[in-house]
This record gives structure tokens, C-alpha cells and sequence, in this order.
């Protein structure tokens, strides 16, 4: 079956290809046009005019660009011998229009010297209209009322009508290839500042125009810049509300519900959003609420939807507001005053089911095969609420935020395991049952000040400085009963039973301080530098305080009564300190050329000393353990960007770095508790820090071009550690397992990520390819059954995705995902293997403008080491109808897992073992939602008005 399936996906990719070369040869793209803008009257060239240029049949704008310092336009890939219209605007100027033709047997165009004219002069071959993208400043504008799009239309749909704007698959927006990492509402964050949250509810009759623009964000390197885009809205649509009211059931007694209102005025944001169901719709926070509840989304990427590949059965009830505030209605990048508040509540009950195998070699011929059943039930009411504060001035940043994480419940779990050799004869059983109530609590802090002279005199020496606090504060409380009932089949005398029960505290604070002094050679040598350096002080301190309450009673099975254990309980206190001094050494070099190119390249070094002090106080005198670290650990890289305006933007980054691990308590002196004899820890007092050295490169090209835009990165890292702790691992025939901590030299690793993108905006359509890689070798020392060995491991993920869509009307993501891992161990000559394969194809069709028809497919595919493969397929499929004048209500019916063959697979390898087995999941089942779409953008207009 698979194998058809993968011929299936084989030809549909090829159809993809060959659909899509053909739409490059049949539109005829190789054509260019170039020229220059001048005003003749002031005889200069006019750089910063907005050239477009469109189809002269239709008007399809085919694409745009903002003239040069020297007044050039160049456009690349347009059609020939095909009747194009070119216009050209500029603010005190009139709009020229100009048609023209590029001839097949040249492929290109030169239409010289077009003379712009001042507003005042009225020629016959000027025009006024509404041009389709301006420059203001350094701001790209592109005006709404350009662009002739559906009554219902929303952000994103004018987002994908316009040439040098490509709306990725995963939400990412790139804007003449260059990634859009803000999107703000009339300057403002909207929402929590998801750009779905915008660009998905916000009608496009509202909006004026798209402003894009580049905030610096490093003062030494201009090109170190952020890109925003900014939805400037019509006067007067800075007011409304828009939200969502839905409600469904189904077979099984399967249900849904969700209700969202999504309020604003040009100061407050407020969201009131809620939800419930049993279908797996598990929500980690308010804005995934929020992002579920959008008006409109063309594709097929919806995140919030039933999962199923979670395992267990999950009923979630949640609820959350977010709440946001601006004292300055209209902010800038110098002047802003903001205040954002979150609240989020969750209460889930879960239920899960797993069965799995680990073989597991314990020397170089024998084996040891653990079979375990496991049910668990988990209660849980997750809260959160948080409060972030930001006030900027002209040369003055103070930020504050807080955060507090409630989380209280309730969790039984039993588990029934086996023990057997490779004969089959069943060695032990190790059979336990676990229940326990909790409650959790954590507290945030975070204040930070940055100060920077905005406006710097001629020799000033003082260039700002930059001050960090935070304050993490925790208290876990947990009531825990456990029963464990350990069977030898080999020898009677090893039997074991316990009952146990459990009542922990744990509390603890850490403080950090973080300040940072720049520009250290201008207080030495003022505005002179004279050694052409950057010298920066930095300086990190943390204070952390760790306290630990456990009292542990086990039954007496004579009088039935609860007794103390004198050696499980136990009160410990851990203090940590950690010094960290350092001084940061840059050095750049630049080299531009007008909106031509603009290159740099920055040297840094940052040589730091660590000091730590661990020390613990116990009831145990063999736990009182203070120690001193010191160590010398720099770090360093250099960085180099090419920018060449109009062609690609590509960035190298080397880095290395140095980091030191020290060993805990549980590490060095722990109290081992017998209840689990399939894995008993033991501690390490002679445990040494381990120190980590890692170099990383990364590489990223970024098109600048105008359509069709291919974006490729990778990152690869190499790292080692001396003395990292390692177990020394001993297992018996009956599976007992007792692990010591040992320091060992030779961990090794490589890991490498890597992803290619590329977009084709055809006429009436668009392809996203977009391929992402990881892979990861490790090489492990360790010691099993006394034999120092090397486990090798190598694991890779891979995934490959195509978008297709066509208009509003289709849209088509096809994807393949392919991950393998691989695990060695030297010693025993073992090699265990696996894979997971699996191809989805997601379509999404609107028949009419109210009618739409999705479905998903799933085909899964996984295997490992001397088992069977096991395949199965999901396939959702749902039918969509919207109504009212303004497509505000929708019905749904959806068919899920329509095949009935949903299955939660588990297949994993490491060190010297491999383990599979299956979980339960959601299982089919057909359902009909109905929700209705509230939207209104400015006051509602007076009745008789």
C-alpha cells in the first residue's frame, strides 16, 4: 500500500513541477525594461519615484519598483512581445503613463530618459490616478484602493495580490524577500501581535494603505535592521470589534464550542476569548485561542484543529483575556508608552494508554526485553497571568514584566512491566501504582533601563549604559503515594514490596543582575578612538537559593499504620552563586556604495571569568558539600553581511563559546529510593564540573528581487565535552538497573539544520517550495555491566512541503516528512535502527464564494529494527457553507479519521537500546459546528443617516 502511495505522491509532485514550468513557459517571463526618471527643469535624475508596471490589456500589475540614487529603474522577468503600460509617480509630480513592448529577438528594452513633470504642467500623456505603492521617506506605502479585490476581502487576501509580497505557507511574510518580523496596526501591536490575528480579521475595505519600513536595532550597524509593516487604517475605522461564536457536536458524543470578542479603540485592545471540547483542541495560551477564531484564512495550514497524532484522550476547558493599553495613542520608534496583560486558564483531564517493547543489550550477546503497560489519568487547572510594561523617551528604554503560573491537580498512574531474555523465559515483574495531588506556583520578575544619549556632543565620553534584573520564584508542593511490587522468577529472596507514601516541599528564588557599560575607549580617549576598537564592560550575577522538605512514611503491614522513614526524609538547602565578568572587543569594517551594495564585517571577542559557589546544608552530615569553581570561559565570532540592493542580502556568522556544568546534589550525594528497581541512581561525590567548548557557522542568502524569490540557509555547530557526567550503567538477567555518575572525556557532537524556500507568483497563481533538514551525531562514552564503551547516534528529520494556490478560489499543500535514527554501541557491536515516513496532502476548494470543501490525508509509516512495519492513513475531510450578506455565519460538516485506521506510534533508539509501541488516540468520528462571525470596523452609522 505504501509503495502505491508514494508513486501517488511521486506523480503529483511531478505534475506540481511540471505545472508550474509550464506556467513560466507559456507566460513568457525572460523580458527586461530599464531607464532613467529625471526632472530636466532642476536637471536632476528623481530617485525615490514609483515605477509600475502592468499588463495593458487587463491592468494586471506584474510588478513595481522605487527609482535609485541615480533615478534608475530595472525590471527583469517580463513578458515579451505583449503590450505593457509603465507609471511612474512622485510626490510633486505628475503621474506618467507610458506603453511600450519588449521585442522577442532582444529580450529587453532600454526606454532611456523618461522626464518627469511638476504638478503644475498639464501634457496630454499625463494621467492622475491612484498609484499602486509610493516611497515616503524610507517608508514603502502601497495603497488599498489600487487593488479591486471581493466586498468580503480581508488583509490577507491583498497581501497575496501584490507581486513583491509573498505570504509563506507557515504565516511568514516576506516583502522583496526580506522577512517581515513586525506587524504592527496604526503603529501599534494588535492583539498580541500574531500577524494572523491582523491580516485574517481586518476587512480590506477598511484599510488605507501597507506601510513598510526598517527600524535599526543596532546603532553600530545600520544594516543590522528590523523590517516592519505597519496597516495604517481609514479615519475613522480605528474602532470596532470582531470575534467568533461557534458551537458543534457529533458521533460519540464528541463536542466543541469556542466564543471570542475582540474589542479596540485607538488606545485599548481587549480579547475575551473561551473554549471547550474533547476532541484534542488543547490551546497553550490566549493567542492560540485567538488565532483559532479568525474571520478568514485562504490555505489550508490551520493550526487549533483536532490532533490526531496526540496521544491520549484530552478534554480541555479554557478561557483568557488579553488587555492591551497605549497612553500614547499614536506611538514612534522614540516615543511610546505601553502597557499589555494577560490572563489564561486551562482545566484538562487526559487519559492515556501506551504499550511498549525496549530491547536493551547487556553485553555483547545477551539481551534484555522489557514489555510495560501503562494507564494513566491526569487532572490538571493550569493558570497564568502576566503583565508587561514598556516606556520609551528620547534616549531612555525601562521595561518591566511580571508572570505568575498556578498549577494545581491530580494524577494517578499504574504501570505493569516485564522483564525477559532473548529465550522468552520471563525473568521479573516490576508492577506499581502511583497517585498524587499538586500544586505549583511560580513567580517572574523582569525590570530592565537602557539609557543612550539621543543627542551626542561633539567629545562626549559617556555613551549610555544598560541595567538587567530578574527574579525567578517558585513553590511546589506534592502528596504522593506509591505502590511497587518487584517479582523475581530466578530467585524468591529478591522479591520485593513497597508501599510508600510521599509529602514534598520545595521552594526557591533566583536572583540575576546583568549591566552592561559600552563604548568604554570613548570614556578612555572620548570622541578620538584612537585604537579603532569597541570596548564594552559586562558583568553577570546570580543568586539562587534552593530548599527541598521531604517526609517519606512507608506501611507498617503489621498494625496498618504509616511509619517515618528515617532515611528518605530529609530537609536540604542548596545556595549557588555565579559571577560572571567579562570584556567584549569588536572591531567593524564597512564598504557601501549608494543604493548599490552596502558590505560589513565584524570581529568580536569577549573573554569572561566565571566564579561559582555551590554549597548544601542537610540532615544528612554526607550531603553538607560546599565547593569553588573558577574557569576562564571566552567566546568570540565574526560576522560579515553583503547587501546588494536589488539582487540578495547574504550573512555569514562564526561564533564559539565556552560553558562550564556543575554537578548537583542529586548528582554527587543523593538519597537513592528503592521503590523502582528497574532504575536505582546512585550518586558520585568525586563528580568534577564538566566543561563544553562549541564553534558554529551559519549562512543565509535572502532574494531582493522583485517575484519569484529563493531564500536558502543553513546552520551546522561542533561541540565537545571534557568530563561530562555519564552513567556507568549495571544490568542484571532480571533487569534491575543501578546507575552510577561518572565524569568521561569524548562526547562529541554535530548537529546541522538547513532550509530552502522559493516562491513563484504566476498570473493567477502562486507555488511555495519550501524543503527544511536537520542532522544530528553524537558520540556518547559510558560504561555497561563495567565495560567502558561508545554509543554513536545518528538521527535526521527532514520535510518537504509545496504550496499551490490559485486565487481565492484553491488552494493545495503537499508534504513529506521523513525522520531515521541510528544507534551504535562500540563495545557489544550492537546497531538498532528506525524510521518514521509520512506524506500529507491538504487541498481546500471554494465551489462558490459561501461553499467550501477541504480535506487532509495523512499516510504514516514507521518501522524499526527486526519488527514489522506498520502503516495507517487519516483522512479529514469537511464541507463549508457561509451565509448573510457579509459571509459573517458558516455551517460545517466534518468527517474525521473517515478510514478508521488512526494509530499513535512510538519509535525511538539511544545508548545501547531501542524502544516501540502505541498509545491511544482519536478515533473517528463525524461532527456539525455552526459559528457566527460578529465584525464591525467604525461606529455604526445613525439610522436615517
Amino acid at each position: 500500500m505504501y509503495k502505491l502511495t508514494a508513486l501517488t505522491i511521486t506523480f503529483l509532485l511531478s505534475t506540481f513541477f511540471f505545472y508550474a514550468t509550464a506556467q513560466q513557459s507559456n507566460s513568457a517571463l525572460p523580458g527586461t525594461a530599464k531607464g532613467i526618471v529625471r526632472d530636466t527643469a532642476q536637471n536632476y535624475v528623481l530617485k525615490s519615484a514609483t515605477v509600475s508596471v502592468y499588463k495593458a490589456a487587463d491592468s494586471t500589475l506584474l510588478s513595481y519598483q522605487v527609482t535609485n540614487n541615480y533615478g534608475e529603474f530595472n525590471f527583469k522577468n517580463l513578458p515579451v512581445n505583449t503590450p505593457l503600460r509603465l507609471d511612474i509617480s512622485h510626490v510633486g509630480y505628475m503621474t506618467i503613463r507610458k506603453s511600450f513592448s519588449i521585442p522577442s529577438e532582444k529580450n529587453s528594452i532600454d526606454l532611456k530618459t523618461i522626464v518627469a513633470n511638476r504638478r503644475d504642467i498639464t501634457l496630454a500623456d499625463v494621467v492622475i490616478s491612484v498609484p499602486p505603492i509610493t516611497m515616503n521617506g524610507d517608508t514603502l506605502e502601497f495603497n488599498a484602493a489600487a487593488f479591486k479585490l471581493d466586498s468580503n476581502a480581508v488583509v490577507e487576501d491583498l497581501l497575496r495580490s501584490i507581486p513583491n509580497i509573498v505570504l509563506w505557507g507557515d504565516g511568514k511574510i516576506t516583502v522583496n524577500g526580506k522577512e517581515v518580523k513586525n506587524l504592527l496596526v496604526n503603529g501599534k501591536s494588535f492583539f498580541g501581535g500574531d500577524p494572523k490575528i491582523a491580516t485574517q480579521n481586518i476587512a480590506k475595505n477598511a484599510l488605507q494603505k501597507i506601510q513598510v519600513y526598517s527600524t535599526a536595532k543596532n546603532e553600530r550597524n545600520p544594516q543590522d535592521s528590523t523590517l516592519e509593516m505597519n496597516l495604517k487604517l481609514k479615519k475613522g475605522k480605528d474602532i470596532g470589534f470582531f470575534g467568533k461564536i461557534g458551537a458543534g457536536y457529533g458521533t460519540n458524543n464528541r463536542f466543541e464550542t469556542d466564543a471570542s470578542i475582540n474589542m479596540f479603540t485607538p488606545k485599548m485592545q481587549l480579547a475575551l476569548v473561551g473554549a471547550m471540547n474533547n476532541v484534542n483542541k488543547v490551546p497553550d495560551d490566549v493567542g492560540a485561542l485567538m488565532s483559532s477564531s479568525t474571520f478568514k484564512g485562504v490555505g489550508t495550514d490551520v493550526e487549533y484543529q483536532p490532533d490526531f497524532r496526540a496521544s491520549g484522550i484530552n478534554r480541555p476547558a479554557t478561557a483568557g483575556l488579553n488587555f492591551t493599553y497605549n497612553f500614547v495613542e499614536k506611538p514612534t520608534y522614540d516615543k511610546k508608552n505601553t502597557l499589555k496583560s494577560n490572563y489564561f486558564i486551562r482545566d484538562k483531564n487526559s487519559d492515556f494508554l501506551s504499550k511498549t517493547k525496549t530491547t536493551t543489550s547487556v553485553n555483547s550477546s545477551d539481551k534484555v526485553i522489557e514489555n510495560s503497560n501503562t494507564v494513566n489519568s491526569y487532572l490538571n487547572t493550569d493558570q497564568r497571568f502576566d503583565t508587561q510594561y514598556e516606556l520609551i523617551t528620547k534616549g531612555h528604554e525601562l521595561n518591566f514584566s511580571q508572570s505568575v503560573n498556578i498549577n494545581n491537580g491530580s494524577n494517578t498512574e499504574q504501570t505493569k512491566r516485564t522483564a525477559g531474555n532473548l529465550q522468552d523465559t520471563l525473568t521479573s515483574t516490576n508492577n506499581s501504582l502511583n497517585t498524587s495531588n499538586f500544586k505549583n506556583s511560580n513567580f517572574n520578575l523582569h525590570g530592565g533601563y537602557r539609557y543612550s544619549p539621543y543627542f551626542r556632543r561633539q567629545g562626549q565620553r559617556f555613551i549610555g549604559f544598560t541595567i538587567n534584573y530578574d527574579l525567578a520564584v517558585y513553590n511546589n508542593e506534592n502528596e504522593r503515594k506509591n505502590i511497587t511490587e518487584f517479582t523475581s522468577f530466578e530467585n524468591a529472596a529478591s522479591n520485593q514490596k513497597f508501599n510508600r507514601k510521599y509529602n514534598t516541599n520545595s521552594e526557591g528564588n533566583n536572583h540575576r543582575f546583568e549591566f552592561v557599560l559600552p563604548g568604554i575607549q570613548n570614556l578612555i580617549f572620548g570622541s578620538k578612538n584612537v585604537v579603532g576598537l569597541n570596548f564594552d564592560i559586562t558583568n553577570n550575577l546570580n543568586l539562587k537559593t534552593d530548599k527541598n522538605d521531604n517526609q517519606v512514611q512507608d506501611l507498617d503491614t503489621l498494625t496498618g499504620n504509616y511509619n517515618g522513614n528515617a532515611y528518605l526524609s530529609n530537609r536540604i538547602e542548596t545556595s549557588t552563586t555565579e559571577e560572571i565578568a567579562g570584556l567584549r572587543i569588536e572591531k567593524s569594517f564597512n564598504k557601501s556604495l549608494s543604493n548599490r551594495y552596502h558590505k560589513s564585517l565584524t570581529i568580536r571577542f569577549h573573554p569572561k571569568q566565571i566564579l561559582m559557589s555551590q554549597d548544601n546544608k542537610s540532615d544528612r552530615a554526607f550531603q553538607n558539600i560546599k565547593r569553588n569553581y573558577h574557569k576562564f570561559v571566552p567566546d568570540g565570532g565574526i560576522s560579515y553581511n553583503n547587501s546588494q540592493y536589488g539582487e540578495y542580502s547574504r550573512y555569514l556568522d562564526l561564533n564559539y563559546f565556552t560553558r562550564v556544568n556543575i554537578p548537583n546534589i542529586n548528582q554527587l550525594a543523593p538519597l537513592t529510593d528503592s521503590t523502582n528497581l528497574y532504575y536505582l541512581q546512585r550518586g558520585n561525590i568525586n563528580l568534577k564540573e564538566a566543561i563544553q567548548q562549541e564553534i558554529s557557522f551559519s549562512f543565509s542568502h535572502y532574494d531582493q528581487k522583485n517575484k519569484n524569490t529563493l531564500h536558502y540557509s543553513f546552520n551546522i555547530s561542533a561541540g565537545m565535552i571534557k568530563d561530562n557526567v555519564v552513567d556507568s550503567l549495571l544490568i542484571d538477567d532480571q533487569n534491575r538497573r543501578t546507575v552510577y555518575l561518572v565524569n568521561a572525556d569524548g562526547n562529541k557532537y554535530i548537529n546541522f539544520y538547513g532550509n530552502i524556500r522559493k516562491a513563484y507568483k504566476l498570473k493567477s497563481s502562486e507555488f511555495q517550495f519550501n524543503l527544511n533538514g536537520s542532522v544530528n551525531f553524537n558520540k556518547n562514552p559510558g560504561y555497561t555491566n563495567n565495560v567502558f564503551t561508545f554509543s554513536s547516534n545518528f538521527n535526521t528529520n527532514s520535510s518537504a512541503n509545496i504550496n499551490y494556490t490559485y486565487k481565492s478560489y484553491l488552494a493545495v499543500v503537499l508534504g513529506q516528512t521523513y525522520s531515521t535514527y541510528l544507534s551504535k554501541q562500540e563495545a557489544f557491536n550492537t546497531k538498532y535502527s528506525g524510521k518514521n515516513l509520512g506524506t500529507n496532502l491538504s487541498t481546500s476548494y471554494n465551489l462558490t464564494k459561501k461553499l467550501t470543501l477541504n480535506s487532509n490525508v495523512s499516510f504514516n509509516n514507521s518501522s524499526s529494527s527486526n519488527t514489522k512495519d506498520i502503516n495507517f492513513t487519516i483522512w479529514n475531510a469537511s464541507a463549508i457553507y457561509r451565509f448573510l450578506k457579509g459571509n459573517n455565519a458558516e455551517f460545517k460538516f466534518s468527517a474525521l479519521d473517515l478510514l478508521h485506521q488512526n494509530s499513535s506510534v512510538i519509535n525511538y533508539g539511544n545508548s545501547n537500546s531501542f524502544t516501540i509501541g502505541t498509545q491511544n488516540v482519536l478515533k473517528q468520528y463525524f461532527m456539525t459546528t455552526i459559528a457566527y462571525y460578529p465584525r464591525q470596523f467604525g461606529k455604526k452609522a445613525k439610522a436615517g443617516k
